[in-house]
């Protein structure tokens, strides 16, 4: 008996200040059979376990306290979770996904710490999870995506619309690359900043957003993007489009992506997207990219995916690659 006693007692005290300062545990787990395939003659197809196909895994720790006349204090701490082999986060680094703490009130919200660039990383409304976003060359994610020592500050609603502002700093690494996407850019910035306006007027879900990152060797990229959504009834429709400008002028990207979900029934939703990616002074870097998706929601938390998704290079040399894959997902 006294045992459960000192036991409900350690979890009161546990629980209590977790309940005043409002903290919560959450994340998302996603693993996948994939079979792929290309046009190369001879080829064989491979099969291989994959993840964040639809939503990207991660594990975190968030939290708000009431401080009184509307103000609050809030912070996260998220972690990437690999569901192949069960590292964390990027080379093991714990919170690779975002560190952060700030304060929330009438003012608006304003954080500080370890951040994505909403007004370059973030501009898409996604209805086909990570296999709808803008493709990652032309959004610089490598540059914009949980960048240290950063500053957000995101304005009050007004008519159903945001405007977040972020501030990075340089980050006194070595010289950076100038050219960036394709996969390959280099992390060192000499300064990032991005606007983003986002919210829904009239039913119309819209986000659009800008921001530059500036070279140690003087130059600058900037990325530009927009997306749209509207729900029909009978279908989920959404439009992003995205650009980025290269300090070269000669590698600049368009993407643009069309998204439709409609619902089947008994918990089936059949989702489209098709999406060209654009490649200045090039054919070797365009792509036409074509996604099927039956999604069955088992839970509110909890999905199953079937894909089947082709690529078309722009350059007829080159070969097309095609993945069939079945994947379960679930948050918590």
């Amino acid at each position: 008996m006294k045992k459960h006693l000192i036991a409900a007692a350690v979890a009161a005290a546990v629980a209590v200040p977790a309940m005043a300062q409002n903290v919560t545990v959450y994340g998302t787990l996603e693993l996948g059979l994939e079979k792929n395939k290309t046009t190369t003659a001879g080829a064989a197809s491979t099969t291989s376990m994959e993840s964040a196909e639809f939503v990207s895994n991660r594990f975190g720790v968030r939290g708000e306290e009431d401080l009184g006349g509307g103000l609050k204090a809030h912070f996260r701490l998220e972690s990437g979770a690999s569901t192949t082999d069960g590292t964390n986060g990027t080379a093991n680094a714990f919170f690779d996904r975002g560190a952060e703490i700030g304060l929330t009130g009438a003012f608006g919200r304003l954080a500080f710490g370890k951040l994505d660039h909403n007004g370059i990383e973030n501009n898409e409304i996604s209805l086909h999870g990570n296999r709808g976003l803008g493709h990652s060359s032309v959004e610089a994610a490598g540059r914009a995506s949980d960048l240290n020592d950063t500053i957000s500050y995101t304005t009050p609603a007004v008519m159903g619309l945001t405007v977040n502002v972020m501030v990075t700093s340089k980050d006194n690494a070595a010289a950076a690359a100038t050219t960036i996407g394709g996969g390959g850019e280099a992390t060192t910035h000499d300064g990032v900043t991005s606007v983003q306006v986002a919210g829904t007027i009239a039913g119309v879900g819209l986000k659009f957003g800008s921001g530059t990152i500036k070279e140690d060797a003087g130059t600058k990229t900037k990325v530009t993007g927009f997306s749209a959504q509207y729900n029909f009834g009978s279908a989920n429709a959404s439009l992003l489009y995205q650009t980025q400008d290269n300090p070269t002028g000669t590698a600049d990207r368009k993407y643009t992506a069309i998204t439709a979900a409609v619902p089947i029934g008994a918990g089936l939703t059949a989702i489209f997207t098709y999406a060209n990616l654009d490649v200045d002074a090039t054919s070797d870097g365009d792509r036409k990219i074509m996604i099927g998706t039956i999604k069955k929601d088992l839970s509110k938390r909890t999905a199953l995916y079937a894909m089947y998704r082709t690529e078309n290079p722009g350059d007829a040399a080159l070969v097309t690659a095609n993945t069939l894959g079945a994947y379960l997902s679930t948050s918590f």
